[in-house]
């Protein structure tokens, strides 16, 4: 049996790397008490929001990314993988 390739074992600790992506492709450092806006087609991310546009799932977070974090949809680990692996594919045209 094989067992399933995941990124993270916590799929908030990929909207991190998502965000630490965004701010190097800015040009900036990532503040977790400001995170950089941005939005393509795929998601769009700015202070205390990330909404992925192709299910509408929204995750927010009370102040600094990672504190208090809530989600609009249950999703599975592996659903969170694929959703934030498509976001990371889209900041880079892949």
């Amino acid at each position: 049996m094989t067992e399933q390739f995941e990124m993270y074992d916590d799929p908030f600790k990929m909207l991190i790397l998502l965000a630490t992506l965004v701010s190097e492709k800015l040009g900036t450092e990532l503040k977790y008490e400001q995170v950089p806006s941005f939005e393509n087609e795929t998601f769009s991310i700015r202070h205390e929001k990330f909404t992925y546009k192709k299910d509408g799932t929204e995750i927010t977070w009370f102040e600094f990314l990672g504190r208090d974090i809530a989600s609009t949809h249950d999703l599975t680990r592996s659903e969170y993988n694929k959703m934030f692996v498509e976001c990371m594919a889209s900041l880079y045209k892949l």
